[in-house]
C-alpha cells in the first residue's frame, strides 16, 4: 500500500532540466508554459495536473524532491497553478533526493503524520538517485519517468494497481 507519491521536478515534471538557472521575472506564458526574463522555457508535461489531481483525489500524500532553489520551485509551481497538490515541496541546492526523502518524511512527522518508507513511491527520471534511496531510507517504490512510466497517465495505472494489491 502507498500513502504518498513524491516526485523529482526537472525532466519529470516538466521539460527543462534546470530551473534553478531561471531569472526573475519569470511568468506564465501559456496555461502550461513558462518563461523567464532571459528566454528560458518550460513546459510542463501532458497530463501532469490530471494526474496530480488524481493523487489528490484519492487521499494520497504528494511531495516534490528536487535538486533546485526553493523560491525558483515554488515560482514555478505557482504560475503553472500546481502548488496547491504539494503537501510537502523539498527543494535543495545539492542532488541527495535520499536526504530530501528523509526530509519529507520528516516534514510530515511534525505535522502529526506517520509514514514508513514502504508507504512511498517516488517518481523521477534519473535511476541513479535510487540506490542510496533504498541504502539510507528503505524499502520506497522508485519508478524512472520515461523508462518505467511511459507518460504521466501511466502512472495512475500503478497508483491504482498498488492500492488493490496487485505488483505494479
Amino acid at each position: 500500500m502507498i500513502r504518498a507519491v513524491v516526485y523529482d521536478a526537472d525532466k519529470t515534471l516538466w521539460d527543462h532540466h534546470n530551473v534553478s538557472e531561471f531569472v526573475e521575472p519569470i511568468k506564465i506564458e501559456s496555461q502550461d508554459t513558462v518563461v523567464d526574463s532571459e528566454g528560458r522555457k518550460l513546459v510542463l508535461f501532458p497530463e501532469v495536473k490530471e494526474t496530480l489531481g488524481y493523487i489528490k483525489s484519492k487521499g494520497l500524500l504528494l511531495g516534490m524532491a528536487t535538486w533546485n532553489f526553493e523560491d525558483k520551485v515554488m515560482r514555478i509551481l505557482s504560475l503553472l497553478g500546481i502548488d496547491q497538490y504539494f503537501d510537502v515541496v523539498v527543494a535543495r541546492s545539492y542532488p541527495y533526493k535520499f536526504i530530501m526523502l528523509a526530509h519529507f518524511i520528516n516534514s510530515l512527522r511534525r505535522k502529526g503524520i506517520r509514514i514508513r518508507p514502504s508507504e512511498i513511491l517516488f517518481v523521477d527520471d534519473r535511476r541513479l538517485h535510487f540506490g542510496n534511496i533504498w541504502y539510507y531510507i528503505g524499502d520506497i517504490k522508485c519508478l524512472e519517468m520515461w523508462k518505467d512510466l511511459k507518460s504521466h497517465k501511466e502512472l495512475i495505472g500503478v497508483i491504482e494497481s498498488i492500492m488493490k494489491g496487485r505488483n505494479a
